[in-house]
Protein backbone atom coordinates (compact mmCIF):
# COMPACT_ATOMS: atom_id res chain seq x y z
CA UNK A 1 0.00 0.00 0.00
CA UNK A 2 1.57 3.40 -0.62
CA UNK A 3 -0.33 5.25 1.35
CA UNK A 4 -1.74 7.53 -1.35
CA UNK A 5 -5.55 8.38 -1.57
CA UNK A 6 -7.84 6.31 -4.82
CA UNK A 7 -8.25 8.46 -6.92
CA UNK A 8 -12.36 8.53 -6.88
CA UNK A 9 -13.86 9.52 -10.50
CA UNK A 10 -17.69 10.63 -10.57
CA UNK A 11 -19.29 11.14 -14.44
CA UNK A 12 -21.78 13.63 -15.15
CA UNK A 13 -24.50 11.67 -17.17
CA UNK A 14 -26.69 14.02 -19.28
CA UNK A 15 -29.51 11.58 -19.11
CA UNK A 16 -32.22 14.38 -20.67
CA UNK A 17 -33.38 15.15 -24.19
CA UNK A 18 -32.82 17.99 -26.12
CA UNK A 19 -35.44 20.70 -27.67
CA UNK A 20 -34.68 21.55 -30.57
CA UNK A 21 -36.80 23.43 -33.62
CA UNK A 22 -38.86 20.16 -35.37
CA UNK A 23 -38.15 17.46 -32.86
CA UNK A 24 -41.23 14.83 -32.56
CA UNK A 25 -43.84 15.65 -31.02
CA UNK A 26 -46.83 12.92 -29.87
CA UNK A 27 -48.93 12.75 -32.61
CA UNK A 28 -52.18 14.97 -32.19
CA UNK A 29 -54.60 17.69 -33.25
CA UNK A 30 -53.97 19.43 -29.79
CA UNK A 31 -50.46 18.83 -28.81
CA UNK A 32 -48.49 21.62 -29.21
CA UNK A 33 -45.06 22.12 -30.74
CA UNK A 34 -41.78 23.26 -29.38
CA UNK A 35 -41.22 26.58 -31.71
CA UNK A 36 -38.02 28.82 -31.39
CA UNK A 37 -38.63 32.37 -32.75
CA UNK A 38 -36.29 35.62 -33.15
CA UNK A 39 -37.62 38.22 -30.65
CA UNK A 40 -34.84 40.18 -31.77
CA UNK A 41 -31.95 39.83 -34.13
CA UNK A 42 -28.56 41.34 -34.85
CA UNK A 43 -30.25 43.30 -37.78
CA UNK A 44 -32.93 44.16 -35.69
CA UNK A 45 -31.49 45.59 -33.13
CA UNK A 46 -32.89 49.01 -32.48
CA UNK A 47 -29.64 50.15 -30.34
CA UNK A 48 -27.38 48.53 -32.90
CA UNK A 49 -25.79 46.67 -30.15
CA UNK A 50 -26.01 43.03 -32.08
CA UNK A 51 -27.95 41.34 -29.36
CA UNK A 52 -30.24 38.02 -29.77
CA UNK A 53 -33.39 37.50 -27.97
CA UNK A 54 -35.13 34.13 -27.90
CA UNK A 55 -38.82 33.61 -28.02
CA UNK A 56 -39.38 30.10 -26.70
CA UNK A 57 -42.83 28.27 -27.01
CA UNK A 58 -42.61 25.59 -24.71
CA UNK A 59 -45.03 22.97 -24.66
CA UNK A 60 -43.48 20.95 -21.29
CA UNK A 61 -44.64 17.50 -22.28
CA UNK A 62 -42.92 17.20 -24.97
CA UNK A 63 -39.20 17.12 -23.86
CA UNK A 64 -37.73 16.01 -20.87
CA UNK A 65 -40.08 17.01 -17.60
CA UNK A 66 -40.94 16.86 -14.47
CA UNK A 67 -45.31 16.38 -13.78
CA UNK A 68 -46.68 16.90 -10.18
CA UNK A 69 -50.12 15.77 -9.02
CA UNK A 70 -51.49 18.87 -10.30
CA UNK A 71 -51.66 17.27 -13.93
CA UNK A 72 -54.46 14.83 -12.78
CA UNK A 73 -56.09 16.50 -9.38
CA UNK A 74 -57.44 20.13 -9.58
CA UNK A 75 -56.38 20.26 -5.87
CA UNK A 76 -53.02 18.82 -5.88
CA UNK A 77 -49.34 20.15 -5.69
CA UNK A 78 -48.28 22.01 -8.86
CA UNK A 79 -44.48 21.61 -9.74
CA UNK A 80 -43.24 24.84 -8.23
CA UNK A 81 -44.84 23.32 -5.01
CA UNK A 82 -42.77 19.83 -5.20
CA UNK A 83 -39.94 19.58 -2.50
CA UNK A 84 -36.49 20.08 -4.03
CA UNK A 85 -35.41 17.49 -2.49
CA UNK A 86 -37.43 15.38 -4.41
CA UNK A 87 -35.43 16.23 -7.70
CA UNK A 88 -32.13 15.07 -5.52
CA UNK A 89 -30.49 12.21 -4.32
CA UNK A 90 -30.15 8.28 -4.53
CA UNK A 91 -31.41 6.92 -7.31
CA UNK A 92 -31.64 3.19 -8.81
CA UNK A 93 -31.59 2.45 -11.63
CA UNK A 94 -33.47 -0.61 -13.03
CA UNK A 95 -32.20 -3.05 -15.88
CA UNK A 96 -35.06 -3.85 -18.60
CA UNK A 97 -33.04 -3.36 -21.44
CA UNK A 98 -34.19 -6.74 -22.69
CA UNK A 99 -37.39 -5.19 -23.13
CA UNK A 100 -38.79 -4.82 -26.70
CA UNK A 101 -41.54 -2.86 -28.81
CA UNK A 102 -44.68 -2.31 -26.38
CA UNK A 103 -43.63 -5.11 -24.01
CA UNK A 104 -45.01 -4.07 -20.25
CA UNK A 105 -42.86 -3.21 -17.39
CA UNK A 106 -44.98 -4.94 -14.15
CA UNK A 107 -44.36 -5.16 -10.70
CA UNK A 108 -42.48 -8.23 -10.80
CA UNK A 109 -39.51 -6.71 -12.82
CA UNK A 110 -39.08 -3.92 -10.66
CA UNK A 111 -39.03 -6.37 -8.15
CA UNK A 112 -36.14 -8.47 -9.56
CA UNK A 113 -34.23 -5.80 -10.82
CA UNK A 114 -33.72 -3.56 -7.42
CA UNK A 115 -34.15 -5.76 -4.76
CA UNK A 116 -30.52 -6.22 -4.16
CA UNK A 117 -30.07 -2.60 -3.78
CA UNK A 118 -33.95 -0.96 -3.07
CA UNK A 119 -34.06 1.54 -0.07
CA UNK A 120 -37.47 3.19 0.98
CA UNK A 121 -37.21 6.98 -0.19
CA UNK A 122 -34.89 5.84 -3.39
CA UNK A 123 -35.83 7.66 -6.74
CA UNK A 124 -35.83 5.31 -9.34
CA UNK A 125 -35.06 5.38 -13.08
CA UNK A 126 -36.73 2.60 -15.52
CA UNK A 127 -33.96 1.62 -18.03
CA UNK A 128 -35.35 0.14 -21.46
CA UNK A 129 -33.05 1.79 -23.92
CA UNK A 130 -36.21 2.98 -26.31
CA UNK A 131 -34.89 6.22 -27.31
CA UNK A 132 -31.75 4.36 -28.26
CA UNK A 133 -33.93 2.76 -30.93
CA UNK A 134 -36.84 5.34 -31.72
CA UNK A 135 -35.80 8.28 -30.71
CA UNK A 136 -36.25 11.00 -33.45
CA UNK A 137 -38.15 8.81 -35.06
CA UNK A 138 -42.40 9.43 -35.91
CA UNK A 139 -43.16 6.26 -34.49
CA UNK A 140 -41.90 6.80 -30.93
CA UNK A 141 -44.38 7.39 -29.35
CA UNK A 142 -46.24 4.14 -30.88
CA UNK A 143 -43.79 1.54 -29.89
CA UNK A 144 -42.56 1.94 -26.12
CA UNK A 145 -42.43 0.05 -23.33
CA UNK A 146 -44.99 0.82 -20.49
CA UNK A 147 -45.63 1.14 -17.35
CA UNK A 148 -48.80 -1.31 -15.84
CA UNK A 149 -50.57 -0.67 -12.83
CA UNK A 150 -48.61 -3.30 -11.15
CA UNK A 151 -45.35 -1.27 -11.59
CA UNK A 152 -47.10 1.56 -10.00
CA UNK A 153 -48.85 -0.40 -6.98
CA UNK A 154 -45.22 -1.53 -6.01
CA UNK A 155 -43.65 2.06 -6.39
CA UNK A 156 -46.37 2.90 -3.81
CA UNK A 157 -45.86 0.02 -1.09
CA UNK A 158 -42.13 0.53 -1.64
CA UNK A 159 -41.78 3.85 -1.38
CA UNK A 160 -40.49 5.62 -4.23
CA UNK A 161 -39.84 9.55 -3.98
CA UNK A 162 -39.78 9.90 -8.10
CA UNK A 163 -39.66 7.45 -10.65
CA UNK A 164 -38.01 8.59 -13.95
CA UNK A 165 -38.39 5.90 -17.13
CA UNK A 166 -37.06 6.59 -20.69
CA UNK A 167 -40.34 4.21 -22.13
CA UNK A 168 -43.70 5.74 -21.26
CA UNK A 169 -45.67 5.79 -18.61
CA UNK A 170 -49.11 4.42 -20.48
CA UNK A 171 -49.85 2.13 -23.18
CA UNK A 172 -49.90 3.97 -26.19
CA UNK A 173 -53.83 2.90 -26.59
CA UNK A 174 -54.56 3.48 -22.96
CA UNK A 175 -56.33 6.51 -22.11
CA UNK A 176 -57.74 5.83 -18.66
CA UNK A 177 -54.11 7.47 -17.26
CA UNK A 178 -54.43 4.77 -14.59
CA UNK A 179 -50.62 4.26 -14.05
CA UNK A 180 -50.33 8.41 -14.05
CA UNK A 181 -53.18 8.75 -11.32
CA UNK A 182 -51.93 5.62 -9.26
CA UNK A 183 -48.16 7.40 -8.47
CA UNK A 184 -49.44 10.95 -8.97
CA UNK A 185 -51.89 10.17 -5.98
CA UNK A 186 -49.66 8.59 -3.89
CA UNK A 187 -47.09 11.85 -4.59
CA UNK A 188 -44.40 10.22 -6.32
CA UNK A 189 -43.49 13.20 -9.43
CA UNK A 190 -43.06 11.43 -12.84
CA UNK A 191 -40.22 12.49 -14.81
CA UNK A 192 -40.65 11.58 -18.48
CA UNK A 193 -38.51 11.40 -21.50
CA UNK A 194 -35.35 10.81 -20.66
CA UNK A 195 -32.25 9.08 -22.48
CA UNK A 196 -28.90 7.39 -21.78
CA UNK A 197 -29.38 5.53 -19.28
CA UNK A 198 -27.35 3.24 -20.74
CA UNK A 199 -24.32 4.99 -19.92
CA UNK A 200 -24.63 4.63 -16.10
CA UNK A 201 -22.16 1.66 -15.02
CA UNK A 202 -23.26 1.80 -11.49
CA UNK A 203 -26.82 0.44 -10.37
CA UNK A 204 -26.76 2.80 -7.45
CA UNK A 205 -26.75 6.37 -8.34
CA UNK A 206 -26.87 10.71 -7.74
CA UNK A 207 -29.77 11.87 -9.47
CA UNK A 208 -30.29 15.45 -9.98
CA UNK A 209 -33.52 16.01 -12.37
CA UNK A 210 -34.70 19.95 -10.89
CA UNK A 211 -37.46 21.52 -12.89
CA UNK A 212 -37.72 24.70 -13.83
CA UNK A 213 -39.75 27.27 -11.22
CA UNK A 214 -43.17 27.81 -12.98
CA UNK A 215 -45.83 28.92 -10.62
CA UNK A 216 -49.53 27.17 -11.31
CA UNK A 217 -49.05 25.03 -13.76
CA UNK A 218 -48.42 20.40 -13.52
CA UNK A 219 -45.24 20.52 -15.20
CA UNK A 220 -41.88 21.77 -16.38
CA UNK A 221 -38.75 21.19 -18.27
CA UNK A 222 -35.73 19.58 -16.79
CA UNK A 223 -32.21 19.08 -17.06
CA UNK A 224 -31.82 15.90 -15.90
CA UNK A 225 -28.30 14.34 -14.86
CA UNK A 226 -26.41 11.41 -13.02
CA UNK A 227 -23.77 11.23 -11.00
CA UNK A 228 -22.40 7.98 -11.77
CA UNK A 229 -19.85 6.63 -9.20
CA UNK A 230 -20.97 9.05 -6.16
CA UNK A 231 -20.17 7.54 -3.32
CA UNK A 232 -22.95 6.60 -0.65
Amino acid sequence: MSGRATEHIVNMIDISQGWYQGMPSYAASWYPKFDIRKAMTPETDPAGGGRTFSDLHIFPHNGTHVESGFHFFEDREKIDEVPLETFVGRACVADLSDKRDLDPVTGEDLEKALRDIWQPGDRLLIRTDHPNRYLGREDYWDKPPYLTLSSADWMVENGVTLVGMDCITERPDDRSGQVHRRLLAAGIPILENIQNLDQITNPVTQLMALPIKISGVEAAPSRAVVFDGWQF
